[in-house]
């Protein structure tokens, strides 16, 4: 995919965040851009930048399959995702826990199956969204107490990011040429709606502010538009076709994880 002048493409979570960024840098680039959202005031900002919207749940097995019939992508972007419920275990209750499997894990399931199952053409390459939290338990950097307040956060991340293993495997089973990849961004974007209430939660039991929360665990701000010009970077660039997993870090190119 050097050229994305010729290619369509799916974000879901597309009206903010990171998810608007890959939006508006896929546009840029001349692809031809779907964004997936509930909230169709909020896919507004997509529309601006010249994307097609879909209004829907993309947990919604029938929404995202049609969607994918009527698109036929080239790009499958599954960006979907849950507000934490930045509490510690004890505070939490199952819903709490549970949100991010119920909505991030179950919306890549969805769009994975769509993109094995319809299937994708092949060439094509489908990127979900993880985060640097799925590798606490292996990264001593991250302590596991520090991530005190993710209930099932981490584990969901984690298992968003096997998934698109399990997926390249029955990709490759059936011969489809179909390439799941997985983003991970390694830094709590304060810059987003959903990290800066995690960063803020855990600001506020530190007793410093959000700022000082960022720069003492991750010494710089990670910000929205460079995860989205690096995600279209993803595809332009053939050193990252054939790679798995990306860590994106504050200023510098995108890390190779397995």
């Amino acid at each position: 995919m050097n050229d994305l002048k010729t290619k369509r493409a799916i974000v879901t979570g597309g009206s903010a965040g990171i998810g608007l960024e890959m939006v508006r840098s896929l546009l840029a680039q001349g692809a031809d851009v779907t964004a997936i959202a509930r909230d169709d005031g909020k896919l507004a900002m997509a529309r601006e930048e010249g994307a097609r919207t879909i209004a829907g749940d993309a947990t919604d097995t029938d929404l995202i399959w049609h969607a994918v019939d009527a698109v036929d992508p080239d790009i499958l972007i599954l960006n979907a995702g849950a507000r934490l419920a930045a509490k510690t275990l004890d505070r939490q209750d199952w819903a709490d826990f549970s949100a991010i499997w119920d909505t991030d894990v179950k919306a890549a399931f969805v769009g994975i199956q769509a993109a094995l199952n319809r299937p994708l053409r092949p060439g094509s390459r489908v990127l979900l969204t993880s985060s640097g939290a799925a590798m606490v338990m292996s990264l001593p950097a991250i302590p596991p107490e520090s991530l005190r307040m993710s209930g099932g956060y981490v584990g969901a991340k984690r298992m968003v990011w096997f998934m698109a293993h399990q997926a390249n495997a029955v990709s490759r089973e059936r011969g489809l040429g179909i390439h799941f990849q997985v983003l991970v961004p390694a830094q709590l974007m304060a810059g987003t709606e959903l990290g800066h209430a995690v960063a803020a939660a855990y600001a506020e039991a530190e007793g410093i502010t959000v700022d000082d929360h960022i720069l003492a665990r991750y010494g710089s701000h990670l910000e929205p538009a460079q995860v989205g010009r690096q995600v279209a970077e993803l595809f332009i660039d053939p050193a990252y076709r054939t790679g798995v997993a990306y860590g994106i870090r504050a200023g510098i190119a995108p890390i190779p994880l397995d």
